[in-house]
């Protein structure tokens, strides 16, 4: 699991990047599938669901220390549409972007 230990630092600090299965097996020298198979052995997450709530848990956090919009983050963060960004929010935290702006 030394292997999944690395994709997940890289997942954790290039979260904002583009990042897919294919993208992240090549720089790891593994095939997609072994990568997504052995990332939910040793995370429980698929692959999808780790990048979303590492992306969703740094919007969050901009959110309560920001004013910066929403559409902003959701870029800012590797969302490459405010509209599935806004789905992913709402699917991860139950509540939609806007409930964390703080004062809100």
């Amino acid at each position: 699991h030394e292997r999944m230990s690395e994709v997940v630092r890289y997942i954790n600090s290039h979260y904002m990047e583009e990042l897919t299965l294919d993208l992240l097996a090549e720089a790891f020298y593994v095939s997609p599938y072994y990568l997504s198979r052995f990332f939910k052995e040793a995370t429980g997450f698929t692959f999808v669901e780790y990048v979303n709530s590492v992306r969703i848990k740094e919007a969050k956090k901009l959110l309560e220390q920001s004013s910066t919009k929403v559409n902003v983050i959701a870029r800012k963060v590797g969302f490459g549409s405010v509209t599935h960004f806004g789905r992913v929010f709402k699917l991860v935290t139950g509540h939609p972007p806007l409930y964390f702006r703080k004062g809100s």
